[in-house]
């Protein structure tokens, strides 16, 4: 009987250490998602201040720069391009990180089919092909894969396009023992 009561009594430690816990977590999680509230949006005013003067640069003295002039300043506004998308990114982990994960069966090939269809109108003249294995499913979040495949194909869209022939293949590989 003591002995019951004194693992009743762990029990009930433990459980109020780990509500404890828990709460210390949330409390943690709302820190982080304002950090990153307010990182982004304190990032995004001069960086939209540096995509406006280099969109007058470009405007009002682009063919005045020589070819050397014109690298830097495309320089500067593929760089704050790039940081738009790193802080977007970090809004779009922020608002990840409170909602809740679902379990589904996703269909990988459809959903990259879909995300390369949406690279290429938002890069017409980058001609890539695509080359997708059909049938492949996973079990996981729908939208958390819909942002790993985002960026894993627009990766891929983005270093390949510069290759000759460029090219995108995405698919299983199965190993030797595998049926």
């Amino acid at each position: 009987v003591k002995e019951r009561e004194d693992a009743e009594e762990e029990v009930v430690k433990l459980n109020k250490e780990l509500e404890r816990r828990v709460s210390e977590l949330e409390e943690l999680n709302v820190d982080l998602e304002s950090f990153s509230s307010s990182v982004s949006h304190d990032l995004r005013s001069p960086l939209l201040v540096i995509q406006g003067f280099s969109q007058l640069l470009t405007e009002d003295y682009g063919e005045a720069l020589d070819s050397k002039g014109a690298d830097f300043l495309q320089q500067i506004v593929a760089s704050s391009k790039r940081m738009s998308q790193i802080i977007d990114s970090l809004l779009t982990l922020s608002q990840v990180a409170r909602e809740e994960i679902h379990h589904e069966e996703v269909d990988l090939s459809e959903m990259a089919s879909t995300v390369a269809v949406e690279l290429s109108k938002r890069n017409p003249t980058n001609h890539v092909e695509v080359i997708i294995e059909k049938g492949m499913k996973a079990r996981g979040d729908a939208r958390l894969l819909r942002i790993v495949m985002e960026n894993l194909l627009g990766n891929a869209w983005k270093y390949t396009s510069k290759q000759p022939d460029p090219r995108i293949e995405f698919g299983m590989l199965k190993e030797k023992d595998e049926s």
